[in-house]
């Protein structure tokens, strides 16, 4: 095993919103968006095989949350919680896509309506720029000044060549921006280390000959991913941009499978857990926190406190660097929903599951779907065990249901999860 990076002192200066001076000029913003990629899958994480030296690099630089969690675990409606701070069910994007004859029209409609991070960085000046991947169309209607062009499903062509193919888009946005003397935000969502796993030769015989057998691609993949992180660092360094650039590391979802079947849009831990991570030099000192819980949601508010942006009220999660409102959460929530989506105006109808996160335990209760799906010939599974409860502390791959077995930490923790949010009209537990 390889060893873990040492935990080292956090001192968070100040208030975010006030940690630079009146005078000097906004921080820049940089997101890395990780893609369908375990949570332990990285070297500084502890991984046996996986070589990930530039981010292993940044997260020695970072505050990082190794108990990061993404609201659902699939790829479409976790970045749109990223870029609304909301949940699925809220922007009601729940799924990768309609249901087959459906269309996606009405999605993208209703995200439009929404506060994003893009729209509001722009409104103060910013240029902001989508690579990768994005699943609404025309990336200016969440704000985004420049683009790699209109996406189709999950991305256009040339959108998702950024990363695989060419930084060149990045380097040249960047540059725009220093021209005009105007902060800026990236937005780097490349297709890495996601499907189809066609890493270059020389990386793929690496763990070939490190004897990682079927899994060689994957792990080349994520080495790949991590080669192209590091190339975009560089440049900030090389741009002399980096002391006043945040930069926002997350994963959208897991990537592997249990006995209980694949993880992709499932509430278990190798589906919902990312490290999260946040650098800001001269603001946020290094550290990794082992135990307090951090979302996904998080991110939208993190990044307009620190940009001196108010946070709209319909943002559900917290600033990352106020230290009090780390200190003080309990519990983390999460939903799970049917690969397709049936209704825009009715969300519950793709529920599959509600989870409350607290920093030992997890429950999940699970929910039967519309019949609609059923007919529309969408099957997944169904646990034979309609509530969950796992000691995750001891138990990180949830093999041991203690729901019967606990039935006062059970009832404890359905009646929080229950007020957060409780589907009642079409949930059958």
């Amino acid at each position: 095993m390889k060893k873990r990076i040492q935990t080292l002192l956090v001192v968070v200066v100040g208030s975010v919103s006030t940690c630079f001076a009146e005078q000097s000029p906004p921080p820049n913003v940089v997101m890395i968006l990780s893609d369908d990629q375990g949570y332990a899958d990285y070297s500084f994480m502890g991984h046996a095989m996986i070589d990930t030296p530039r981010i292993d690099r940044l997260a020695s630089q970072s505050l990082v949350f190794e108990r990061g969690y993404v609201t659902t675990a699939v790829c479409c409606p976790s970045l749109a919680s990223i870029l609304t701070g909301m949940y699925p069910h809220q922007h009601r994007t729940t799924g990768n896509d309609p249901v087959a004859g459906t269309s996606r029209q009405p999605w993208i409609d209703y995200f439009r309506t929404l506060p994003q991070v893009p729209k509001l960085l722009a409104e103060k000046g910013y240029l902001t720029l989508q690579t990768g991947k994005y699943w609404f169309a025309d990336p200016k209607m969440s704000g985004f000044t420049d683009s790699m062009g209109e996406t189709l499903r999950h991305g256009s062509p040339y959108s998702l060549s950024i990363g695989r193919e060419t930084m060149q888009p990045i380097y040249d946005f960047i540059q725009k921006a220093q021209d005009q003397s105007k902060p800026f935000m990236v937005w780097y969502a490349p297709f890495l280390p996601h499907t189809p796993h066609t890493p270059p030769q020389r990386l793929e015989e690496k763990y070939v000959a490190m004897g990682a057998g079927g899994q060689s691609k994957y792990y080349a993949m994520c080495e790949w991913f991590d080669e192209t992180c590091g190339q975009l660092l560089d440049h900030l360094d090389e741009k002399g941009l980096s002391n006043n650039t945040i930069i926002l590391y997350i994963c959208d979802n897991g990537w592997g499978s249990l006995g209980k079947g694949s993880v992709k849009a499932s509430p278990y831990e190798l589906a919902v857990r990312t490290p999260i991570m946040i650098k800001w030099p001269n603001h946020v000192q290094a550290q990794i926190d082992k135990e307090n819980l951090a979302s996904n949601l998080d991110l939208a508010p993190t990044i307009l406190a620190a940009c001196g942006i108010n946070i709209p009220d319909n943002m559900e999660g917290i600033d990352l660097l106020n230290h009090d409102a780390v200190a003080k959460r309990k519990n983390l929530f999460l939903e799970s929903f049917t690969l397709d989506m049936l209704d825009v105006n009715d969300p519950v109808a793709a529920l599959r599951a509600r989870s409350l996160v607290s920093k030992d335990w997890k429950l999940t209760v699970w929910h039967k779907p519309s019949p609609l799906l059923e007919i529309k010939g969408w099957q997944m599974p169904e646990p034979k065990e309609k509530v969950e409860l796992f000691h995750i502390k001891d138990d990180p791959m949830e093999r041991n249901n203690l729901a019967t077995r606990n039935p006062e930490k059970t009832t404890e923790f359905r009646k929080i999860l229950d007020a957060w949010w409780n589907p009642a009209p079409l949930s059958q537990n």
